[in-house]
Order: C-alpha cells, then structure tokens, then sequence
C-alpha cells in the first residue's frame, strides 16, 4: 500500500526507492505555516512533551514533525491523524516499556521511524520494523569525544579521512549507526562500538538488518535501516534497497517569504 497524505498536508517531500513497500519524507521545518500545526491531532503525551520545550523553535520542530508522523501514519490506515494510536515496544534489553515507538493495535503490519536534526525531520514507515536518523554535521569537538565511542573500524576510518571529509564521514557513520540502534529499540543507550555500520558503502547489511545511507540535504547525514521480512522474497532485499538517485535531495521552498 502506498499512501497518501490527508486534506491540508504538511509540505514533505517523498525520497524514491526501488521498493514499493518502504516510505520515507523528509521535511523542512523553515518550510512550514505555523498556522498549519494543529496540537489538537496529538494526545495528551505529546502536547505535553512539546509544551515543556523551552525554546520556540524546538516546540515548532516537535509540532511539525509529530503532525506529519499522524498524517503519514493515518493516512496508510485510512484513519484521521487523531485517531492515530501509539505505544511504546518493551526494550529488548531490558524490558522496560521504552523501545521503539509503534501502533496500538495495529489493523495491518505497519512500522514507522522519525528523526529531526536542526530543521530536518525524516521519517519511514514500512511493513517490517525499521530505523532512520538524520544528523546535521557536529562541531569537532564533539566528533574527537564521540569518536572514541564507536567500533575500532569506524575510529580508523574517520581518522584516515582527510580534513575536508572527516565530519562527513563521521555524521554519516553516526547517522546509520543510530538508524540500525533505533530500529532494533535500543537506540544510543546500547554499546555503540558493538556494531560496525561504517560510512564506505551505501548500504550494509547486518543480520537480519538492511543499513543504507540516504542522500539528503547538503550539511546533514541521515540513513534508514530495515529489518528483512521472515519471507526473503517479500522483505527488501539489499540489491532492491537502492535509492533512484545519489544526490543531495533538493528541497523545495514551499513558503513565500
């Protein structure tokens, strides 16, 4: 199924794949009316969670990002946004209820993921769990202290970069590495040198995991990972994981200003 967002849409745009049953939209927050964002579609958890944040701009992102998730979401279960139901999975680890988000109660196999970096939110939603993460590139302070963190592969190739790659190489690897993290629900809290995700290929496959690095918006990273179905030959296959472009996706400007 493929769907189709709801009357008033908020301006996403959708990045193509050779995979009829993975969706992914990345938004620009600078990109949407305020005037659009309507809290009355969210539940009482996220008003409040967006009421406590203290600047401005971060209640806009969370407001805009969530409000697509439910239209992106109620759309495919031809529900109105509100009526949208979601929980939280037990933690594979430790059994608490805060893994990866999901449907209460769902009428058909329907997983989702958001992320939302400095103004960009990405989300995807697919038939079998799944991760994405998009990050703007840190400074490099942060890269020299969360470098240390990852996989002795991945340390060696951010240093063996030059200069003028290393934050790329860096943001990309964290991005995919927090794509599969989220996917699997357990996101950061897990060892982060546990697994190596890498930055040098496009797409990784771990077991039972597909990892792909996804072309977004020049100074930002971001990735998707997707479980593989029980049945292989319904599930997304890596050599059918493969974006139609490689280029920086070009957003467009949906307001005057």
């Amino acid at each position: 199924m493929t769907s189709s967002v709801a009357a008033d849409p908020l301006p996403a745009t959708p990045l193509e794949f050779q995979h009829e049953a993975l969706e992914l939209w990345v938004m620009r927050v600078a990109d949407v009316d305020p005037a659009q964002l309507d809290p009355s579609v969210l539940d009482r958890n996220e008003r409040l969670r967006a009421a406590r944040l203290a600047r401005p701009d971060d209640r806009l992102s969370y407001l805009a990002a969530h409000i697509l998730l439910r239209q992106l979401v109620g759309a495919w279960l031809d529900l109105p946004p509100q009526n949208v139901a979601f929980l939280r999975e037990l933690c594979p680890r430790c059994g608490a209820p805060h893994g990866r988000p999901a449907l209460d109660s769902p009428s058909e196999p329907l997983h989702f993921s958001l992320s939302r970096s400095a103004g960009l939110v990405l989300i995807g939603i697919a038939p079998t769990p799944i991760g994405v993460d998009v990050e703007i590139v840190p400074p490099p302070e942060t890269i020299a202290e969360v470098s240390e963190l990852l996989h002795p592969i991945e340390r060696k190739e951010i240093l063996s970069a030059g200069s003028s790659r290393r934050a790329h190489v860096f943001t990309t690897i964290w991005a995919r590495k927090e794509a599969y993290l989220k996917g699997i629900g357990i996101g950061i809290t897990a060892d982060l040198a546990a697994d190596c995700l890498g930055a040098a290929e496009q797409a990784t496959t771990l077991p039972g995991w597909t990892v792909i690095s996804l072309p977004i918006a020049a100074g930002y990273a971001a990735a998707v990972a997707i479980a593989q179905a029980p049945n292989h030959n319904k599930g997304p296959a890596r050599e059918h994981l493969r974006l139609q472009g490689t280029h920086d996706v070009i957003l467009p400007n949906r307001r005057q200003r």
